[in-house]
């Protein structure tokens, strides 16, 4: 007799993303709140992003007032009195070179003469910046990469209708089990997709030889006005940059799909290696990137939903994606029960198509 108990919701072969959707639908009744709360945990530890990161940047022009000149209040008519530079023309050439070559070590030594209290300010601007930097470094690589693994495997329990382990326990699960797997995972997969964002900084930086050139010319002389070098330079950048923009997505979106499912694989098998799960990954998802990305598409319209409502509905909506995920999966890796998991092969060279 077939033990089966996907059988309730695998009537028909899921094909379509409705499909896993609806069997998403269908796992989480009952867990819905379950599922928002360890979802919340998990995104503030860093396993898995909760919408988009907004960034504003807000530009203030400061042009320097400069009185008008009335013939009828001075008798020297024909006497303009010189504006008082803020940098000498040798303090200029020092801040000239230290955008140019990137060396900024003078220019905060020159702001430390000028003003002593900016110079300290800078150098503890500096240190927290450094701090903040290996700390979310060092957050990323021990902290977030055993909950990533271990939100996988909540998913998965969700789908495979384990009741026990449908908790937030799940979530903190690989801190005890297969810890350094899971950082190896995330190390990896982390270097992968950032190799894909050279075409990017390659044109940020082309772009912006041009543009950093004359913003010496802006930190010294805060009167002066927008030139035709300057506005070329701008766009300049702005241009390559949108250009290295479209190419590092064209790379790293076909990238991040092939390399999908392997927190889930490792979720699912824990004595996988870290590049044993990509390479499985990589071969599963062969034929089957395009489907994945539909599915993901087809939850636009519930992230815009659920972002309207204060940000809040997205909690909602990604427990919903995630199991979809989970399921698609299943069906791909050829998942059986949880009593009998049974893998394809765990031999990524088994999955090598000829």
């Amino acid at each position: 007799m077939d033990n089966n108990q996907y059988q309730p919701i695998y009537e028909q072969r899921p094909t379509k993303a409705a499909d896993f959707r609806r069997i998403a639908r269908e796992r989480l009744k009952g867990f819905w709140w379950t599922a928002i709360l360890v979802t919340l945990i998990a995104s503030l530890l860093g396993g898995i992003a909760i919408g988009g990161g907004i960034s504003s940047n807000s530009g203030s022009g400061g042009a320097g007032v400069q009185e008008d000149y009335d013939p009828d209040l001075d008798g020297d008519a024909g006497v303009v009195e010189e504006e008082e530079l803020l940098f000498t023309p040798e303090e200029q050439e020092a801040i000239e070179e230290a955008f140019t070559n990137s060396n900024f070590e003078p220019l905060k030594e020159l702001l430390s003469e000028k003003n002593p209290i900016l110079g300290f300010i800078l150098s503890i601007i500096g240190i927290v910046f450094v701090f903040a930097f290996v700390f979310a470094i060092a957050f990323n690589l021990f902290v977030s990469s055993p909950v990533k693994v271990g939100y996988q495997r909540f998913c998965l329990e969700v789908l495979d209708g384990n009741e026990q382990a449908i908790n937030v326990s799940t979530l903190f699960r690989f801190f005890k089990q297969s810890y350094g797997k899971t950082i190896g995972l995330n190390f990896v997969h982390g270097l992968i997709m950032d190799l894909t964002l050279i075409p990017m900084f390659v044109c940020m930086t082309i772009g912006g030889v041009s543009f950093v050139s004359s913003l010496s010319a802006m930190v010294s002389e805060p009167a002066a006005d927008f030139d035709i070098a300057v506005m070329g330079g701008l766009l300049t950048f702005i241009g390559l940059t949108f250009l290295g923009i479209i190419l590092s997505l064209c790379i790293s979106i076909p990238v991040s799909y092939a390399y999908s499912m392997a927190h889930l694989i490792m979720a699912d098998y824990p004595g996988v290696g870290a590049i044993e799960a990509l390479r499985l990954s990589r071969q599963l998802m062969k034929g089957n990137k395009w489907k994945l990305f539909c599915l993901d598409f087809s939850f636009i319209g519930w992230m815009l939903l659920g972002a309207c409502a204060c940000g809040l509905g997205v909690y909602v909506v990604t427990p919903y994606q995630y199991v979809a995920r989970a399921a698609f999966y299943h069906e791909i890796s050829g998942r059986k029960t949880p009593e009998d998991v049974e893998f394809p092969s765990i031999n990524p060279e088994d999955y090598i198509i000829e």
